[in-house]
């Protein structure tokens, strides 16, 4: 109602001052502004939701209008195509505004029948009106019931805190508490071996897709270079807390499931800076405007991501090159380099030269299927070229590093926030499930100069929360008490890892002997799922019906407890669950 009082009192005001023609063009200009604002901020808000759980905040919907070629370019589209019918949608839009203005416009006939005087007074009062709403539009609390357009204005006031994962403020509250307590007790290791991190994670990187773990294309030719030459210590695949950025990237640096996430947990970032290291982030894409990420790793000396330039494409990796050409040689002070790669992300940028593997097509905005058949040869085909641009790209990154002197002591780890979908299931992209494809990423550590990770067991299930209490291990250093991940160089324990997304809620049990079974429930569609990836990696016989009741209510049991802070339906669902037997 705000922006229909002042839409009027615009179109007012200039009916004072233009006449005939022109003040109908001009009124329709600002009939179509608003109207044309209003569309895109509500189609905005659906985009939103369909991808990414919660509302497109208006900080990175702009930071994206800045570089719309470049954006449209990613998606394989030649920009002037769609900006050529967006201008003449617009045309035709304000054609229809000034046809119709020109027979049922309002205003002339109330400047026929009011007095000057009310006249003028009129629009200065919905001025008014519309002023003090605007000043106190922040104060107003819209919280979760907020309409899509003051949400995206104000997304703290949204509940959500990770994309489809909302967090209850009380119980993250208590979690901080302790949080608190960890980060003041927390003593640093006088004996700490000090070797430069070099941690790189990659964006929608699954691990059945490199060729270094046994894919069948040749996409990691760098990666396999380094393993000759005997730097690759490590090269595994865990399972990712969830199908998406936000709530992986936090459990890979808090090393915490989805339910003991603390609004500013500590940090691996925060625990090599208590350990006298310099922290630098270099991230591709937007962590500034994307759900609060750049707060969550906590105080670093450094930070940079595709949203603090203007001179790439926000989503293309060669940004990380040219921030580490800028580098100084190093001094010797120990380093942790966080960088974060778009490559292998559907939204990335393709290198020209990057080799293709056949023909291809972006697969994004399909979600849920597409009538080509030959849409998943082509999805696969544009996704692996960005894996091999991944390998490219941490080569350079690698090769640069080398010639500063910083891998004359360094631990490099590679892996991924989440995997991706392409095709199986009649599915694509992420943030949607919890199959295989979709939550399984790889751990890559390699060693350089006198960097020494010690010995790794072997572990028949790891989880994405296990890579940050590795890495400290490594280091000699002590591992904060609330971490929930194990260091993969400790003996293999039965042990039991959990993912979800959004209702799709899951566990894998490593407890029983010559097994790895693997069962999750979608609460919205009220179906149980389960697998013994020893047998069935692939995920294609469902062996719900043969669990027993008792095993099953068990898994459901430790479901309930691992979903309590997420969301009280949740919980609510899963206890039901557990305390009935199973229904075939």
């Amino acid at each position: 109602m705000n922006v229909l009082a002042a839409l009027a009192a615009v179109r007012l005001l200039s009916s004072l001052v233009l006449k005939g023609k022109i003040y109908r063009a001009v009124s329709a200009i600002a009939v179509l502004l608003v109207g044309l604002c209003l569309f895109l901020s509500y189609v905005l808000a659906l985009v939103g939701l369909k991808y990414w759980g919660r509302v497109t905040t208006v900080d990175l919907a702009s930071t994206y209008a800045k570089q719309i070629p470049e954006f449209l370019g990613a998606l394989g589209y030649h920009p002037l195509v769609p900006m050529v019918a967006s201008a003449a949608v617009i045309s035709i839009a304000w054609l229809s505004v000034y046809l119709f203005l020109s027979r049922y416009d309002w205003i002339p006939q109330l400047r026929e029948k009011t007095s000057n005087v009310v006249f003028i007074a009129l629009p200065c009062l919905l001025i008014a009106i519309a002023s003090i709403s605007v000043v106190t539009l922040s104060d107003r609390g819209w919280g979760r019931l907020g309409e899509p357009f003051s949400l995206g204005i104000f997304p703290e006031q949204g509940t959500t805190a990770m994309q489809s994962h909302p967090l209850e403020l009380l119980h993250s509250s208590r979690i901080d508490r302790d949080e608190e307590l960890v980060r003041s007790n927390y003593v640093a290791s006088k004996a700490a071996k000090n070797s430069n991190v070099i941690l790189i994670v990659v964006d929608a990187l699954r691990a059945d897709h490199l060729s270094l773990l046994g894919y069948k294309r040749k996409t990691t030719p760098n990666l396999e270079v380094l393993r000759y030459e005997g730097h690759m210590s490590l090269a595994t695949s865990v399972i990712s807390v969830c199908n998406e950025s936000s709530c992986g990237l936090r459990g890979l640096a808090s090393s915490r499931y989805l339910d003991r996430q603390a609004t500013k947990p500590v940090t691996l970032e925060e625990v090599l800076k208590k350990n006298g290291y310099r922290t630098n982030l270099i991230f591709s894409g937007d962590h500034t405007n994307f759900y609060g990420l750049k707060d969550v790793y906590g105080p670093v000396d450094s930070y940079f991501d595709g949203a603090s330039q203007t001179t790439r494409y926000i989503n293309d990796d060669r940004l990380l090159i040219n921030r580490v050409d800028e580098l100084a040689r190093w001094d010797g002070v120990p380093t942790m380099f966080h960088f974060h790669l778009m490559s292998s992300h559907v939204l990335g940028s393709r290198f020209e030269d990057t080799p293709s593997f056949g023909p291809e097509q972006s697969y994004v905005g399909l979600v849920s299927g597409s009538s080509n058949s030959n849409m998943p040869e082509l999805a696969a085909n544009f996704y692996d070229r960005g894996v091999l641009q991944v390998d490219r790209v941490v080569g350079d990154l690698l090769k640069k590093l080398r010639e500063q002197g910083y891998l004359q002591n360094a631990l490099v780890i590679v892996t991924g926030d989440h995997g991706e979908s392409l095709g199986e299931r009649g599915r694509y992209v992420h943030t949607h499930s919890v199959w295989e494809e979709a939550v399984r990423v790889p751990f890559l550590l390699m060693n350089f100069g006198n960097a020494d990770p010690g010995k790794f067991e072997t572990h028949s299930i790891s989880s994405q929360i296990d890579v940050a209490p590795t890495i400290l291990r490594a280091l000699g250093m002590p591992i904060p008490s609330t971490w929930e991940g194990m260091p993969l160089q400790d003996p293999a324990v039965p042990r039991v890892v959990y993912f979800q997304q959004a209702q799709q809620i899951g566990l894998i049990d490593a407890r029983l002997p010559n097994s790895l079974l693997k069962y999750w429930i979608d609460l919205r569609e009220g179906k149980e799922f389960a697998f013994d990836l020893q047998s069935d990696p692939e995920e294609q016989k469902n062996i719900e019906s043969k669990v027993n009741d008792l095993q099953r209510q068990e898994w459901r049991r430790l479901l309930a407890n691992r979903s309590a802070a997420l969301a009280s339906e949740y919980r609510e669902n899963l206890l039901s669950r557990a305390n009935k037997p199973a229904s075939h």
